[in-house]
């Protein structure tokens, strides 16, 4: 049911700079002060990836990948655009493991 669907925003604060990218349940979400999971930080990718300051990913949307009817929706499209340019890059990111697919 709708209690067991994930529910996902981007939050940006003192401490995420970059953002991240995160996800809770219905019920959690309903609560005064919801338990959130990051799924992607993109402040811990543009160090993991050396990125030079001014090159680093900026934050430009996700899609959930639609697999049919009774699919599990394990994974998505994240958009990334470097340096903040109207270019931006898709990578898929299995939602399960919270990692990108090779």
């Amino acid at each position: 049911g709708d209690e067991d669907a994930c529910y996902y925003n981007f939050w940006q604060d003192a401490t995420h700079v970059r953002g991240v990218w995160r996800r809770t349940s219905l019920n959690s979400y309903k609560e005064a002060e919801p338990t959130w999971e990051t799924v992607l930080s993109l402040d811990e990718l543009n160090a993991a990836e050396e990125r030079a300051e001014g090159d680093t990913f900026v934050w430009h949307g996700y899609s959930l990948l639609d697999e049919g009817p009774c699919a599990t929706w394990d994974r998505a499209l994240v958009f990334l655009s470097p340096g903040g340019t109207d270019a931006q890059i898709a990578r898929e990111i299995d939602l399960t493991t919270k990692a990108f697919v090779p």
